[in-house]
């Protein structure tokens, strides 16, 4: 037995884990992402609040008085904790509370400067050559009602993104450990949830060994459960089907050991024997034929049987005159009825003729089986009565006799294969024991129901139901 590369838990375990680790990767992106978008408009907030704060302290002389410039904005840097460049009408430097001389005198063409100038604060983020990150807000200088120049302040970002990557850290580790607890739930739950599965797998695989009494014990409402429920159905199934299958086997067996002992022992004499008469001859070739008849309807009942139990074997219905094939089928037995003293009697009950969907050769075998049964268990002056009827959408008919009945013991089983209720008188009227069967599977194909009522001494009544559609 070939052993999976793959356990069902084990996948499903790795599926929970690329889940949960997918929903993590995205949810931590985005909250994130968002810390960073707020970190980053507060602070943009502030810088652009602190840079008007600038332009309207200082209006009156950023861009007039140098050395007081750059002392009011060195310490409104200081205070701030940003750089403040004082810009003029064409965005040349005029001041810068860092005092570097590199600067001084340029020209800033950044789009928040030319915001500024144009009469708009703006602000934005940038990336400098050595990788720092800082935030650019520029508000312009207003004197009477006039652009006359911006102020930008520079505010270092590293301090934010550095909060953010602590963060991120944070969040990864917590992610980890709740990855790791994670997988451990996601084992045991799929340990829980394959449990069954490998109780399903485990039984399925002694079923196909033969073992066909395994019964899976799950009692969950879920699919799983279903599964089980309809895999123990099926196995009881295929046990009986089996059981019944090796009774079969073993009672046809015997039902054609007796005839073919008989014919063994008749041929035998005749080989063994000196006789000269030919009526002795006779009489013996006419047994030999006697079995070897009882063993071909034998033969031929049971592959009726078979073939009426293949599904792939179709029946063909059409539309039959019911009392025509009830008098039909009386007139069958007619003669052994007179023989046996027995009265036949035959009633419709609907007005007018009873037209049906049949197959008429499985009807036929149905009815002539049972009307037959019942002269050959009626005793001399006795009755048969056969009855067609119409109730809702079935055809009902009744086979009803006043012979000898059936016991309550043996009535479950007169449908089985070759039982007998009286294995002496079935020997005497040549039956092979598969009647019953068959009439009971005929019904069946016709989607119908055979029920029987019998007490001793009473009689028995069949009692047979087709749809009207099969």
């Amino acid at each position: 037995m070939k052993k999976p590369r793959f356990r069902i838990h084990t996948k499903l375990a790795v599926t929970y884990l690329l889940v949960i680790a997918i929903i993590l990767l995205l949810i931590n992106s985005q909250v994130i992402r968002a810390l960073e978008v707020n970190y980053l408009a507060d602070q943009e907030a502030k810088t652009l609040a602190n840079a008007n704060i600038i332009a309207l302290a200082g209006q009156d002389y950023l861009l007039s008085d140098y050395e007081q410039t750059v002392g009011f904005i060195k310490w409104y840097g200081e205070q701030m904790q940003s750089r403040v460049i004082v810009l003029d009408r064409q965005g040349r430097v005029a001041a810068d509370s860092f005092t570097e001389e590199w600067l001084e005198e340029r020209i800033l063409s950044f789009e928040e400067v030319k915001s500024a100038l144009k009469g708009e604060e703006r602000s934005g983020v940038h990336s400098l050559k050595n990788g720092e990150r800082v935030l650019y807000a520029a508000v312009p200088i207003v004197r009477a009602e006039k652009t006359a120049g911006a102020v930008m302040l520079v505010t270092d970002l590293e301090e934010i993104y550095a909060n953010l990557e602590s963060t991120r850290r944070l969040m990864i580790f917590s992610s980890v450990i709740g990855g790791i607890a994670a997988l451990l739930i996601s084992l045991l739950l799929a340990v829980q949830l394959t449990s069954p599965i490998n109780k399903l797998a485990a039984a399925v695989r002694k079923v196909s060994e033969g073992r066909l009494d395994q019964r899976v014990g799950i009692n969950s409402k879920d699919e799983i459960g279903l599964l089980a429920e309809d895999f123990n159905e099926m196995a009881a199934k295929l046990e009986e089907a089996d059981r019944t299958l090796r009774h079969f086997l073993a009672d046809a067996s015997h039902e054609l050991k007796t005839p073919l002992s008989a014919i063994k022992v008749l041929s035998q004499s005749l080989i063994d024997s000196h006789e000269q008469d030919p009526a002795v001859y006779r009489d013996f070739l006419q047994e030999i034929n006697s079995e070897a008849d009882r063993i071909s309807a034998l033969v031929n009942d049971m592959l009726q049987l078979t073939k009426l139990q293949e599904p792939d074997n179709t029946v063909q219905f059409s539309e039959q005159q019911v009392g025509a094939l009830l008098k039909h089928i009386t007139g069958l037995v007619s003669g052994e009825a007179r023989r046996a003293g027995v009265d036949i009697m035959v009633h419709t009950g609907s007005d007018g003729e009873i037209i049906w969907q049949l197959n008429q050769s499985l009807f036929t075998r149905i009815l002539l089986n049972l009307v037959s049964n019942a002269v050959h268990y009626t005793p001399r002056g006795g009755t048969v009565s056969v009855t067609a009827d119409i109730e809702g959408d079935f055809l009902l008919v009744r086979v009803k006799d006043t012979g000898i009945g059936i016991s309550a013991e043996d009535l479950p089983r007169i449908f089985d294969r070759f039982y007998r209720v009286d294995h002496d008188r079935n020997r005497e009227t040549g039956g092979t024991g598969l009647g019953l069967a068959i009439a009971r599977q005929a019904v069946l194909r016709h989607g119908g129901t055979i029920n029987v009522q019998s007490s001793p001494g009473e009689g028995t009544a069949f009692e047979v139901r087709l749809p009207r559609t099969q």
